[in-house]
């Protein structure tokens, strides 16, 4: 049975991390019905939850946000006592 999770919830028979909400998962027909029961998950078709992970997959990586000559201008930055200078990590 695959699922189709509706929240944040641990099946340790599926993985040993938590499956985030909208994240879909195959799991035995008693454990997939005890979920559905609990308002945790709904069931999907095959078909969509390989579509659905294969567009995650192909979203781009966001760029970097951080311009060059930007990142040349960083603000020196005190530490706590005071004492020293460093430059500020970008």
């Amino acid at each position: 049975m695959i699922l189709q999770a509706l929240d944040t919830i641990h099946v340790s028979s599926v993985s040993s991390e938590n499956i985030t909400t909208g994240q879909t998962f195959e799991v035995d027909d008693q454990a997939g019905r005890s979920l559905i029961e609990r308002g945790l998950a709904i069931e999907v078709d095959a078909a969509f939850a390989a579509k659905t992970e294969t567009a995650a997959k192909a979203e781009p990586e966001p760029a970097a946000l951080v311009d060059a000559p930007e990142a040349a201008e960083q603000t020196p930055i005190a530490n706590k006592a005071g004492a020293s200078l460093r430059t500020k990590a970008a």
